[in-house]
Formats: structure tokens, C-alpha cells, sequence
């Protein structure tokens, strides 16, 4: 799964910058970017992200943390997790 979310946020980031519009599912008046050409059928890890973001939301009790955020974070550790170069060092948020 790291590589697909790797490849989510790669492809979230290429069109109009890293802002999680690649999550964004169609309505009768919109084609959202999942069904776009060079996603459809192409892009996995749409369910890990619905997960993250569904715990998150529990814990915070609300929706805080945008799926921007998540996207970035759950590619920047799932290629961590399958690495041999883990980068648990690394602060996502700066403790002061």
C-alpha cells in the first residue's frame, strides 16, 4: 500500500497542488478526480484514507484535520513502514 499512497498524493499534487482534490467523488454536476482519466481505475488506497479519516474525526471529535493533511501523512509513513530507511525521526508536528 505505500506505493499507491505515494502515488495518490503524486497524482493529488500534480494538478492544482497538494490539495486532497483527488479524494473528491463526483455529484450530478461535477466530475470529481477519482473518475478522472489518469486516476480512474488506476489509483488505489481510497478506503485507507476514508479509514484514516474516519478515526481521526472520532478522536478529534470533529473534522480537523483536512484530507490534504491526511493524504500527505498517510504516503509520507506507509513508504516509511516498507522502507529500510524508516523515517520515524522525522516531526510531523514541532513539539516546543
Amino acid at each position: 500500500m505505500g506505493a499507491s499512497l505515494l502515488r495518490m498524493h503524486f497524482h493529488d499534487c500534480f494538478v492544482n497542488g497538494c490539495d486532497g482534490s483527488i479524494l473528491l467523488d463526483d455529484t450530478s454536476n461535477f466530475t470529481g478526480e477519482k473518475t478522472a482519466g489518469p486516476n480512474f481505475n488506476s489509483v488505489r488506497g481510497y478506503d485507507v484514507v476514508d479509514k484514516i479519516k474516519t478515526e481521526l474525526d472520532k478522536i478529534c471529535r470533529r473534522s480537523i484535520v483536512s484530507c490534504a493533511d491526511i493524504l500527505a501523512v498517510a504516503a509520507r509513513d506507509s513508504v516509511s513502514i516498507v522502507s529500510i530507511y524508516p523515517l520515524s525521526h522525522v516531526l510531523t508536528i514541532p513539539i516546543y
